[in-house]
């Protein structure tokens, strides 16, 4: 299982050719994708009938079978669920133009990192998970179904990328304490 989540407009096509790349070499993998925006949900259910693939739909508790290709999660606040149920992520906002989404839901569950180019809303930290491991970011579509292929294929590599993204959210937790700590001295006193 993997997952394409918050994706946009132009990116969800490019997901799907890279998924029916892979299934023709692993007709049973199955593809989790979660559009960013519910004003979408009809039309990537569309999308998904139109490129030949069986789809369940989440909002309507359609149950996934072994003909299931893509289970659209078209339903909202559940992506951290949806995170836990794959074995690696690619996050979507990063084919678009968008500049990405957060990386950070997928690392600190221990998940392996797809990215296109566009991440800068969160360049720091897409810098320094790229530069960790834990990050791969691809240019397109075909590019997207090798490193899939790639990490489907090796159980050791999905675990050192997962580990080093959960351990770099590990690593940067606590913002807020020291945020508060640093801006204490320019606060006035309070009183009980």
């Amino acid at each position: 299982v993997w997952i394409a989540a918050s994706t946009h407009a132009g990116e969800d096509e490019q997901v799907l050719r890279a998924h029916a790349r892979l299934r023709a070499q692993s007709p049973s993998l199955l593809l989790v994708l979660v559009p960013r925006h519910p004003e979408r949900f009809d039309a990537v259910a569309a999308l998904v009938g139109r490129e030949g693939m069986r789809c369940a739909r989440r909002s309507r508790g359609e149950v996934v079978d072994a003909d299931t290709a893509v289970y659209l999660a078209d339903t909202m606040g559940e992506l951290a669920l949806l995170y836990a149920t794959a074995d690696l992520a690619f996050v979507g906002g990063s084919f678009s133009g968008t500049g990405g989404h957060n990386l950070l839901e997928p690392a600190a569950l221990a998940l392996p990192l797809l990215s296109g180019p566009s991440l800068y809303n969160f360049q720091q930290a897409s810098d320094a998970l790229r530069a960790n491991g834990a990050l791969q970011v691809v240019a397109d579509d075909a590019q997207l179904a090798r490193a899939v292929a790639a990490l489907l294929a090796d159980a050791g590599a999905r675990t050192a990328a997962g580990r080093q993204g959960q351990a770099f959210v590990a690593a940067n937790r606590g913002a807020l304490a020291r945020t508060l700590a640093a801006l204490a001295p320019l606060l006035p006193a309070r009183t009980p």
